[in-house]
């Protein structure tokens, strides 16, 4: 590592749920800024873990959160990290842990004030909202039948 190009300005360590029903997926919309530009993405509900926090207590309280379920955590299915770059430089690393999460069938997920709205999809229609820049790993595992447990990942911004 030289000095022109720090380890990094920020990090993420993120978890979210897989969390399905009948055939289907639920998904949650979220307003972002990718490449300058305000986007509305569809998303795996989940964020940030806090300090302190394992990853199942980030998970149950993000669920809680986004979409007001009352999850039990589940099996890890997939790691995704990798970097956020621009014009060659490191502006940040992340690290997302993807879990499947059970929630009582009679659980209504109803959208919390951190996100614009949460549905469900049904599979094929979920997986095609994955658009983002920051989905590219998680898009490898669904291909891989979900096989793959790990992926990196670097996102040239302004790209």
């Amino acid at each position: 590592m030289t000095a022109e190009e720090p380890l990094s300005t920020t990090a993420f360590l993120g978890v979210f749920g897989v969390l399905e029903r009948r055939g289907e997926l639920l998904l949650v919309a979220n307003e972002r800024r990718i490449d300058g530009r305000d986007t509305q993405t569809w998303d795996l509900p989940g964020g940030g873990v806090e300090l302190g926090e394992t990853l199942i207590e980030a998970l149950v309280r993000e669920m809680k959160e986004e979409v007001s379920l009352d999850v039990a955590v589940g099996e890890l299915l997939f790691v995704s990290e990798g970097e956020r770059r621009s014009k060659g430089r490191r502006l940040g690393v992340w690290r997302s842990f993807f879990f499947v999460c059970e929630a009582p069938e009679s659980g209504v997920a109803r959208a919390g004030a951190e996100v614009l709205d949460a549905r469900w999809f049904p599979l094929q229609e979920a997986h095609a909202r994955f658009t983002a820049p920051y989905h590219h790993g998680f898009r490898r595992f669904l291909e891989s039948g979900r096989r793959l447990r790990h992926a990196f990942d670097v996102w040239e911004q302004g790209s």
